[in-house]
């Protein structure tokens, strides 16, 4: 399967959605007007990649029910990009001491892996971590995305045309695996972690380990940009957009970095920009300390899972040598 590192092509608009759980912005497929196959600005050459390719499972948020309280909601959209990304990074089989394998993210049942088998073969990552790269969708039909032919075939395609080659496209193909809960993705999202101060669930632990993260790092570029030229207040409300902690991390805090914004653009003296700027760290900062036990919860998340998988793993390993 050929793998591209190379521009989506997608413009910023009310179709993409941007979310600290997800490096990239994620197309929202619910958005493409009636009677449309994608949205009509699209250009052909960006079909190459798999966000424009969603299953339909994985192509809206969902009804969630809590059993305990008897209530729905509709799930929130960092909890939809999670799905989304835990789908294309870890559907695939991965290398554990040599062998080859398919994690079955099953915990409630103790089912982490399986031995991976030519039946697998088609599960291949969306996104390579490793080198950065996507599966290019185009390729997987014999389709070039640089043959100019092909690109008026897609373009027909955009606009109604039959395709026989498009109209099979399934990314499911690369996703769902025999014996693994096609809803994996949604569990592992909402599964709880136990805490002193609660319990929280994955998403809600990746919300403040990013926050975290992305607060260090605009801190650090607070602290060495001209608060009086500008930057400082765009970095506020670079914050703004991009920091989502749990309300118990921060109450009101896009109305604070708004403010803080507004009177670092309007600050008439370099001492009045400073004193602003001065401001900015210090609710930066004391979110990142807040909002760094979701860091530890993660970390400690992933230690667990990866010790559930190498136990699993090595059993299995046991039972498949002879005599």
């Amino acid at each position: 399967m050929e793998h591209r590192r190379r521009s989506s092509d997608l413009e910023p608009g009310e179709h993409l959605l941007l979310s600290p759980l997800s490096a990239v912005p994620l197309p929202m497929p619910w958005t493409v007007p009636a009677g449309r196959r994608r949205w009509p600005a699209l250009r052909p050459e960006a079909m190459w990649h798999p966000l424009l390719w969603l299953p339909r499972r994985l192509g809206t948020p969902r009804v969630l029910r809590d059993p305990a309280a008897g209530r729905t909601r509709g799930e929130a959209y960092d909890e939809w990009a999670l799905r989304v990304v835990l789908e294309l990074t870890e559907s695939a089989p991965v290398t554990v001491e040599g062998g080859r394998w398919l994690l079955l993210h099953d915990p409630a049942h103790g089912r982490h892996v399986r031995p991976a088998d030519p039946g697998d073969d088609a599960l291949v990552p969306l996104y390579d971590a490793h080198s950065g790269t996507w599966l290019d969708v185009l390729a997987t039909v014999g389709l070039d995305v640089d043959d100019p032919a092909d690109v008026a075939r897609v373009r027909a395609w955009l606009d109604g045309e039959p395709d026989e080659a498009l109209d099979r496209v399934d990314l499911d193909r690369h996703l769902r695996a025999r014996g693994r809960d096609e809803a994996w993705a949604l569990h592992r999202a909402q599964g709880p972690l136990a805490a002193p101060d609660g319990t929280r669930t994955y998403v809600e632990d990746l919300r403040d380990a990013s926050s975290a993260l992305v607060a260090r790092e605009i801190d650090a570029l607070v602290a060495v940009v001209d608060a009086g030229a500008g930057g400082a207040a765009g970095l506020a409300r670079l914050a703004a957009a991009m920091l989502s902690p749990a309300p118990d991390v921060a109450e009101d805090l896009g109305l604070t970095l708004h403010v803080l914004a507004a009177r670092l653009e309007r600050a008439a003296t370099p001492t009045a920009a400073r004193a602003a700027a001065a401001d900015l760290r210090g609710v930066l900062g004391a979110v990142a300390d807040a909002a760094a036990p979701g860091l530890r919860r993660t970390t400690r998340r992933a230690e667990a899972e990866a010790e559930d998988v190498l136990c699993q793993a090595r059993g299995l390993g046991w039972e498949r040598v002879p005599g």
